[in-house]
């Protein structure tokens, strides 16, 4: 029974395209490979970022490191660095789970803030509930695409207009997010 159990999962991360889980950058790994390596979280954030990120969004941690979430739960913030490129550079990408009420409280995916730094703060230059951020290897004004990862064939493209992240007024196809850096 286990060897069938794990023959299954063989093949169900096969099936993803993954021979083994994602690593601990939470980056999925893409066919270009190349891509996905541009957008690859470099460093870890330091503590002095990740009280900043979370002083920036009026949230604080506990003596845990837990924040209260969008529907009063203590939750573990997941925080990400993500190179953008041009004028954004390395982002943070700030994710809210959910405890038990995960399904009600953002949907089908965390609660995803991606932050700009300024100088020793940071600023929010797109969010979104209930999905993933694909990281695009297309650019606009230097600055790469994102989308906003969630369910269904069609994924709303974002594009950066030198202040922050706008809808593009397209979306991306399954078949277009080859290269793309799906996160957190």
């Amino acid at each position: 029974m286990r060897t069938h159990i794990a023959s299954l999962l063989l093949f169900a991360l096969a099936a993803c395209g993954q021979a083994t889980a994602p690593g601990s950058a939470g980056a999925q790994t893409t066919a270009s490979g190349q891509a996905a390596e541009r957008a690859a979280p470099a460093a870890e954030l330091s503590a002095a970022d990740r009280a900043a990120i979370l002083a920036a969004l009026n949230l604080s941690a506990d003596a845990r490191g837990l924040v209260e979430n969008e529907c009063g739960e203590r939750v573990e913030p997941l925080f990400r660095q993500v190179d953008l490129g041009g004028g954004v550079g390395q982002a943070a990408l700030l994710a809210m789970g959910g405890g038990p009420n995960m399904a009600s409280c953002y949907g089908d995916g965390p609660g995803l803030t991606l932050l700009k730094r300024e100088g020793a703060s940071w600023r929010a230059i797109y969010s979104s509930r209930g999905g993933f951020l694909a990281v695009m290897p297309s650019q606009t004004r230097g600055v790469r695409d994102i989308a906003f990862a969630g369910p269904g064939f069609e994924h709303p493209l974002h594009r950066w207009d030198g202040a922050e992240y706008i809808p593009a007024g397209r979306s991306v196809a399954d078949a277009a997010m080859a290269g793309a850096t799906i996160l957190p």
